[in-house]
This record gives C-alpha cells, sequence and structure tokens, in this order.
C-alpha cells in the first residue's frame, strides 16, 4: 500500500469513528428523549413516535455522510446534531433534569468534533486512483 492509500485509509478511519461517535450519541439522546419524553420539553406535536422517526432519518443521513465523504456533508451531518440544543428555547427548559442536559450536552460536542475535524482536515475526498495503483 503505498503512502497516500496509506494516509486515505487512516483518514477514513477517524472519520467511520467519529461518524459512529455523533451517532451513538444522537441515539442515547433520542432513545432517552423518546422513553422519557415528559423530561424534555417540546411543542405538542413532538411524540415519541416522531422522535423514534427523526432518529431513523439521522442514521440514513450518517450512512449517506459515509458514503458521500466530502467536507461539505460531514459538516452538514455535524450541524444536525446540533438539533437538541432546541429543547433549550421552550419555556419548560429550566425544569430538565441533568441526565437530558448530558444527553445533549453530548450530542452536541461529539458534533463539535466532528465539524472541526471536517474544517481541520486539508483534503476530504482522498484520490481514488492512489488506492488502485
Amino acid at each position: 500500500m503505498g503512502t497516500t492509500a496509506a494516509n486515505a485509509a487512516m483518514w477514513r478511519t477517524k472519520e467511520v469513528i467519529l461518524i459512529g461517535l455523533t451517532l451513538i450519541t444522537s441515539a442515547v439522546h433520542f432513545v432517552d428523549n423518546a422513553l422519557r419524553l415528559d423530561l424534555y420539553p417540546g411543542p405538542d406535536w413532538l411524540t415519541r413516535n416522531v422522535v423514534l422517526a427523526t432518529w431513523i432519518v439521522m442514521l440514513l443521513a450518517a450512512c449517506l455522510v459515509y458514503r458521500i465523504n466530502t467536507r461539505t456533508a460531514l459538516v452538514a451531518y455535524g450541524v444536525l446534531g446540533f438539533g437538541g440544543l432546541a429543547h433549550y428555547v421552550m419555556p419548560q427548559a429550566r425544569s430538565m433534569p441533568t441526565r437530558c442536559t448530558l444527553t445533549i450536552g453530548a450530542e452536541a460536542a461529539s458534533s463539535a468534533l466532528l465539524i472541526a475535524y471536517a474544517l481541520l482536515r486539508s483534503r476530504m475526498s482522498p484520490d481514488k486512483s492512489a488506492s488502485r495503483r
């Protein structure tokens, strides 16, 4: 394996880890939100099924981001992870338990890490011709 192909594999592994971390932290937040909807402030239309369906969309988005493998896709997926912060614009946000804040914070932190990685990495799509040599 050439140096370029080895570098591409190294960067791809980091992407998998960061996308996976973001996906796991969002799963923890969404499942906790769905199971204890009463603890999370939100609009009346936000039901357990809506929360779980939204997480399925997040899962599909993660798969798409992995497949597309561009800086823009990684940043866009990372931005989705800040959606949980919308709980704090609701009037009942002060009554939210610490565990809810922790799940939202973990999701936002992993998303910020993914965005930082995407913005700081010099080349998001390695030269595919290098891996064919």
